[in-house]
C-alpha cells in the first residue's frame, strides 16, 4: 500500500493512496489495484495519476491510470486501475528489485515519494532457460540491470537484465561465469548467453551465444542438451 501526505502548495491533508490487489505478474501481465485520492481541507484539481515501474531504482515505464478531476475539500474518490508490465520487464531476482511507484500531479507538481515491491515471475520460456541451467549444475549469484542497448535485439527500452551463473562440474574447469540476457516479445524470447571462460591469457575470454525461443516448440524442445552443446563447442 502506497500512502503519501501532500503538505504543499496549499493543499495540506490531501492524500493518495494506491493499494494493490495483483502485485504479482509476468512480463507482459497486469497489476491490478485501487487509488484513491483524498482532498484536504481545500478543494483540489488533480492533473493525473500514473504508475512507473522501477528496476533498483531506475525508472523504466510510465503509464497514466487515472485523467484528471477535481475534488471538493474533505471528499474522496476511488479509481479501480490496472497496469499492464512491459514485455522487457526485469525479473525480481538477487541484486533486483522491482516496485511500483505511484504519481500525483496536483498544482503543476509531482509527488512520487513512496513505492511498493511488486514480483515479477519468469515467462515461461524464461523458467525453461533458467531450469535447464539449474540442471546443468549451474547456480545463480546475482543479478543486475544495465542501461544500453544490445545490437540485433528488438529492445524497447535503454537498459536490459543481467543474470549470473557459476558453474558446477563438468564446466567449472573451463569457465568461471556465464551471464544470461533476456529480451521478450509477445512472440518469442531472445536469449543472450555471455560465458567468461577459463583460457590462456593471449585468448578471447568472454564469448557470446544467442538464441530465439518459439513459445509454440519450447515443450518440444530439450534446453539442456541444447544449452549443453552450446557450451560444449566453445
Amino acid at each position: 500500500m502506497i500512502k503519501r501526505l501532500l503538505r504543499a502548495f496549499g493543499v495540506d491533508g490531501s492524500m493518495v493512496r494506491t493499494e494493490l490487489s495483483i502485485s504479482r505478474c509476468q512480463p507482459g501481465g497486469q497489476l491490478e489495484g485501487t487509488v484513491e485520492v483524498t482532498a484536504g481541507e481545500y478543494p483540489i484539481k488533480v492533473g493525473y495519476v500514473a504508475f512507473t515501474l522501477l528496476a533498483n531504482g531506475l525508472d523504466f515505464h510510465t503509464c497514466q491510470v487515472v485523467e484528471g478531476f477535481s475534488l471538493g475539500a474533505g471528499h474522496r474518490r476511488l479509481f479501480d486501475v490496472t497496469y499492464g508490465a512491459p514485455w522487457e520487464t526485469p525479473l525480481t531476482m538477487p541484486g533486483v528489485e522491482i516496485s511500483l511507484l505511484t504519481e500525483l500531479e496536483l498544482a503543476r507538481a509531482v509527488d512520487r515519494s513512496d513505492q511498493d515491491p511488486v514480483e515479477i515471475d519468469p515467462l515461461p520460456a524464461q523458467q525453461a532457460i533458467l531450469d535447464a541451467l539449474t540442471e546443468l549444475g549451474f547456480h545463480l549469484v546475482e543479478s543486475n540491470v544495465e542501461r544500453g542497448r544490445l545490437v540485433g535485439l528488438p529492445q524497447t527500452l535503454d537498459f536490459y537484465q543481467e543474470i549470473a551463473f557459476l558453474p558446477g562440474k563438468p564446466y567449472s574447469h573451463r569457465l568461471n561465469r556465464i551471464e544470461v540476457t533476456f529480451v521478450a516479445t509477445r512472440e518469442k524470447l531472445h536469449v543472450v548467453v555471455e560465458a567468461d571462460r577459463r583460457v590462456h591469457p593471449l585468448a578471447e575470454r568472454d564469448v557470446c551465444g544467442r538464441f530465439a525461443v518459439d513459445a509454440a516448440t519450447l515443450a518440444q524442445t530439450r534446453w539442456p542438451a541444447l544449452l549443453d552443446e552450446w557450451l560444449s563447442a566453445i
